[in-house]
């Protein structure tokens, strides 16, 4: 049985792919933990993201906090571009195939450098209707994921590319309560796009179902008869947002914020490539193409945060964001064929992200100059229950930035982080028991460029 996760292909929404393709020719990466994209705003990652709660600045909180919309005055357009560049290189020690067949080590190289470098986009608009009311929408990628090794790996059965990216659509509206506090409220539409690939064993598949005198007969040997799966598949899901914003004085603000679970019913195809010595093991209606379909539920999250304003040059901030990870606990392909079930056993666990950052503001007002630094746990409960496709692990991030005041009514802003991550060891079995064993050496780079217009 071949190693199948969050499954599938092509369906009824390529309008969505090539309207997505001709504006911003996008990809995701994970740089966040588990499979979730922080780059929402370039003002909130030179300070690590520490004050997106509390932030009225940039137009970037329809999706931090929609109640700070109230805050606006006019009308506010936010748009944003990062590179990404990642690395995460495996180290071999000790992988195996199945103890059963002899424990014999996996052939193969340690996959290269995965992923390649990588772009984020991001636009929000955000307009006060009168003086209390505020509409805003947003378009953006929570989530997203690009890994891909060499095909002749010594992973190659657990994964080769591994690509997720979702796109959200988000209008809201707040309401200011009173001059100090206001409500917000947004919904959801997104859409979710996944591949996947993996190559199949077949000789270590053949063993139990044909013999090992069949199967030798036959030139199908462990390692020796390897064929190749494709999984492609989309869907739409709806959610909702809402937050509270509270400015004690002049220098003092709070926020929270709440993004629901989306569930997602990814319908799609698999295809796949099989040995012409290894078409006797498809005679049973298993190893052929098929429909599928996977049921996730991406997760709900809780944002709290604080800004306060020292005097005329500093400003400190501070957040904290629970995300529902243990939602995910496994991901199962069912088949429209004789195939059984996938499961991919995850065990995921919930997480805290914590931030801090500081502000210095010129006497001018021109420049702002900001840093800040977090820590971001890993949903991944321990090595066992960590995939070649999302090697995560907890990180440190360490971030720069700087705002210029081009005119009166833009702003531009530009930001660095570099994201430590300690060594993620890897002892996971695969569906045919094989044993992917080692670590993986891991380091982010992002930068980003972002401009804001009021009008």
């Amino acid at each position: 049985m071949i190693k199948l996760h969050l499954s599938a292909a092509p369906s009824s929404h390529n309008c969505f792919r090539c309207l997505f393709s001709f504006l911003l020719c996008f990809s995701a990466a994970v740089h966040s933990a588990g499979i979730a994209v922080m780059e929402q705003s370039v003002k909130e990652l030179g300070q690590a993201f520490s004050g997106a709660p509390t932030n009225f600045s940039d137009a970037s909180m329809v999706f931090f906090n929609p109640a700070a919309m109230s805050q606006i005055r006019g009308k506010l357009v936010s748009t944003a571009g990062y590179v990404i560049a990642p690395s995460a290189v495996f180290h071999d020690s000790a992988s195996q195939l199945s103890p059963v067949l002899g424990g014999a080590p996996l052939r193969g190289n340690n996959g290269g450098n995965s992923p390649d470098l990588v772009s984020v986009p991001n636009v929000y608009y955000v307009q006060a209707l009168n003086h209390r009311i505020a509409f805003g929408f947003g378009f953006n990628s929570p989530y997203g994921m690009s890994n891909s090794y060499r095909p002749d790996w010594k992973g190659r059965y657990q994964a080769i590319d591994s690509e997720i990216l979702t796109l959200n659509f988000n209008p809201s509206l707040s309401f200011k309560v009173t001059e100090n506090f206001s409500v917000g409220a947004g919904f959801n539409v997104q859409y979710l796009d996944t591949k996947l690939t993996n190559a199949i064993d077949f000789g270590t598949i053949c063993l139990p179902a044909l013999g090992p005198v069949t199967c030798a007969g036959q030139g199908l040997l462990p390692q020796s008869a390897d064929g190749h799966v494709s999984l492609k598949g989309d869907s739409v899901g709806f959610g909702y947002n809402f937050g509270a914003f509270y400015a004690l004085n002049q220098n003092t603000r709070f926020g929270v914020s709440y993004r629901s679970r989306i569930t997602h019913d990814v319908h799609g195809q698999a295809n796949f490539s099989v040995p012409t010595n290894a078409a006797a093991l498809t005679l049973g209606g298993s190893f052929i193409d098929s429909s599928t379909r996977t049921s996730v539920t991406l997760p709900d999250s809780v944002l709290f945060g604080f800004s306060h304003r020292i005097n005329p040059h500093w400003e400190v901030s501070a957040d904290a964001l629970w995300t529902h990870w243990s939602l995910i606990r496994e991901l199962r392909t069912n088949f429209l064929s004789a195939q059984r079930d996938d499961v991919m056993d995850l065990r995921w666990r919930d997480t805290w992200r914590l931030a801090a950052g500081i502000n210095y503001f010129s006497a001018d007002n021109k420049w702002t100059f900001r840093t800040g630094f977090a820590y971001d746990q890993t949903p991944v409960p321990d090595s066992s229950h960590r995939s070649p496709r999302i090697p995560d692990n907890s990180r440190y991030w360490l971030t720069a930035g700087i705002t210029y005041a081009l005119f009166k009514n833009i702003n531009i802003h530009a930001a660095y982080a570099h994201l430590f991550l300690d060594d993620a060891g890897i002892n996971r079995r695969g569906t045919t028991g094989d044993f992917l064993v080692g670590q993986y050496s891991e380091q982010i780079n992002i930068g980003g460029l972002q401009m804001d217009w009021r009008f």
